[in-house]
């Protein structure tokens, strides 16, 4: 324990920095994907192009959000023991339980996701073009959704925690 009460002393800064842009990456990806790509590939009327870019471009993201979603959970660990909040006030000490359990259920989600399109993408490459653009349905109204509203309420919970 002591060891990361030290080097969170020495790198906290480094530390923090990396856990907000990887939390920033990872947010912001899914923002970008739901708000942005998706809509723009609307304008595709060829069905088959159209899926075909989806699950392109969501398996890119997908596979580089992974760093990001590790590099979330070692930074975090680091932060909790660093910050050993085992031993300050038992409401801050809580909330930092709450926030884990939110990135742990946006992981679930990730990780639900990742499925889903892989999902998508067999139907989509078993001819079943309305199987996959469902699942793609799924995905961008619900799933990314529910990422984005527990993303930001993590950074809230992390604001708070950092005493801002």
């Amino acid at each position: 324990m002591q060891f990361f009460i030290d080097f969170y002393s020495q790198y906290g800064r480094f530390i923090v920095f990396i856990h907000v842009i990887s939390a920033v990456i990872w947010i912001g990806g899914m923002i970008v994907i739901k708000f942005i790509v998706l809509p723009a590939l609307e304008t595709i009327h060829d069905t088959k192009l159209k899926l075909s870019r989806i699950l392109q471009i969501m398996q890119r993201l997908l596979n580089f959000m992974i760093i990001f979603i590790v590099s979330l959970a070692i930074t975090g660990i680091f932060m909790n023991l660093g910050h050993d909040f085992r031993h300050s006030l038992p409401s801050l000490y809580m909330l930092v339980h709450i926030k884990e359990a939110v990135w742990t259920l946006m992981a679930i989600n990730f990780v639900y996701i990742y499925r889903k399109r892989n999902s998508a993408e067999r139907e989509f490459v078993s001819g079943d073009d309305e199987g996959s653009a469902e699942s793609i349905f799924t995905i961008s109204n619900y799933l990314l959704p529910l990422n984005i509203f527990l993303g930001f309420v993590a950074v809230y919970f992390g604001i708070i925690l950092r005493g801002l």
